[in-house]
């Protein structure tokens, strides 16, 4: 099917992928990081980096870093990894979001 100018197919970008394959414009494997922050506690920074590394493959490399608020009571973990596709991203936050101890999430 194409357009009323019948230029390309419908549903398609100028490239000829299916513009529903095209729902994020981030381009994978991209370096990306996530951040939680949540009160902090002894663990929270090992609860982050567990949630995030579960979803990513075996021995692969991701770097955190933490902040603590200016009174100390809140803290944020931020994991630096290589995401290799929409997918992987959406479940890492899905994780994270599915945690009670996660207050926020960027």
């Amino acid at each position: 099917m194409t357009d009323s100018v019948g230029q390309k197919p419908v549903g398609q970008d100028s490239a000829g992928q299916d513009s529903a394959d095209k729902e994020s414009l981030i381009e994978f494997p991209a370096e990306l990081a996530v951040k939680a922050m949540g009160l902090q506690t002894e663990d929270f920074e090992s609860l982050v980096t567990t949630l995030v590394a579960s979803q990513l493959p075996e021995g692969s490399a991701h770097k955190v870093t933490t902040q603590q608020s200016s009174g100390g009571k809140y803290v944020s973990v931020s994991v630096h990894f290589t995401a290799s596709s929409l997918e992987q991203l959406k479940t890492i936050y899905a994780s994270l979001r599915n945690e009670s101890r996660v207050l926020y999430l960027l």
